[in-house]
């Protein structure tokens, strides 16, 4: 999206359009978690209640019986909800606008209520009604902080985010390669790789990933202070003045837009290693090394009159360096003051932009 140049032709909801679309919905005044974050979401939460009341099937019973727990589920559940309606004082069939409590209980409690009726086991209900309120939280999360906006317009600048992440790289190559390229011709890694069970190996993944987001939130926080204090002389008080809630959104804006240059870094560098692995790491190599390949990866390329090989370790091994070096890209941007002021640029650049659409979204909230 591009940046308006001038922003006193736009009226009050292309003000609000453009605050979420840089993923900052609460800049928008009278912000609503009930009817902004779960009333958007809501054609999602009833597909998932949907969809887990259809899985509600046993392998052991006939083709009809599972029909007709199906029909049953299905027709339990718009019956509790035509009931919810009710009670809300709403005609039974109304999709609401607004979400509430009453609304976010049904849709953790239905599909578990039906499960049990229709004896799919406590464990399966128990399973459902966690399940459904973890994707509760990431919808507050995602949604309330303007994350997924974030991220389609970060995909929207996805080639300037290649371009600019892998300039940036480049210059930590030398460094970077040397480490790496030992670490991926090494017979001892490949071998933990090979023998790590699956539990440890995404253990492993979601360390890396954690200190990733908290290097990135640290330094967010920091940049967008200080793009707020240079915009200050520049713009009013209540333009550069944000509530606690807002002031998270905008940290949570410029750390998903550095996450996405990590992200773009790790995906380049793991598809190097295993376009590397494939043509160097044979066959051969792998029986040299006694490595086995894992179980639910493995294919033969032929190549030239040989034959080359991908499978679950060298995707694993890929993995590992690759989160590495996202790991080390995102530590040099928060240390090094070259990488700082570039991405500071970036961000700078569209800080105030908002400021500049704020002011005159304030003023347009005047009576």
């Amino acid at each position: 999206m591009s940046e308006p140049t001038s922003v006193t032709h736009l009226n009050r909801k292309q003000c609000e359009r453009f605050f979420r679309r840089q993923g900052l919905p609460l800049l928008v005044d009278s912000h609503s978690v009930g009817r902004d974050v779960f009333g958007r979401s809501a054609s999602f939460l009833v597909v998932v209640v949907l969809m887990e009341t259809v899985t509600l099937v046993d392998r052991q019973w006939d083709w009809w019986e599972n029909l007709l727990a199906v029909v049953g589920g299905l027709a339990a559940v718009l019956g509790l909800y035509a009931l919810l309606n009710v009670v809300r004082r709403r005609h039974p069939l109304t999709a609401p606008q607004s979400i509430g409590w009453p609304e976010l209980a049904f849709f953790v409690l239905a599909p578990p209520v039906v499960a049990l009726v229709l004896a799919a086991g406590w464990r399966v209900a128990l399973a459902l009604a966690v399940g459904n309120l973890v994707l509760l939280a990431a919808v507050r999360v995602l949604v309330g902080l303007g994350l997924l906006s974030t991220l389609g317009w970060g995909l929207s600048r996805l080639a300037d985010e290649l371009g600019s992440s892998l300039r940036r790289l480049v210059r930590l190559l030398p460094l970077v390669l040397i480490f790496s390229i030992v670490l991926f011709f090494n017979t001892e890694v490949w071998q933990v790789f090979d023998r790590i069970s699956g539990q440890a190996d995404i253990a492993l993944a979601l360390v890396f990933l954690a200190l990733i987001v908290a290097l990135t939130a640290v330094g967010a926080r920091r940049e967008a202070d200080a793009v707020i204090a240079d915009a200050a002389p520049h713009a009013s008080a209540a333009a550069t003045t944000f509530t606690v809630p807002q002031r998270r959104n905008l940290v949570a804006m410029v750390a998903a837009s550095q996450l996405l240059q990590v992200l773009v870094v790790s995906l380049a560098t793991g598809a190097f290693f295993v376009l590397v692995g494939v043509l160097t790491i044979t066959p051969e190599v792998r029986e040299a090394w006694s490595i086995t390949g894992g179980t639910w990866l493995r294919r033969d390329i032929p190549f030239l009159g040989t034959t080359l090989m991908i499978d679950q370790t060298l995707v694993r091994v890929a993995v590992a360096l690759a989160t590495f070096n996202g790991l080390y890209y995102a530590i040099n941007v928060q240390v090094d003051a070259v990488y700082r002021t570039e991405l500071i640029e970036d961000v700078t650049a569209q800080l105030h932009d908002v400021v500049r659409v704020r002011e005159h979204y304030l003023t347009l909230l005047r009576p």
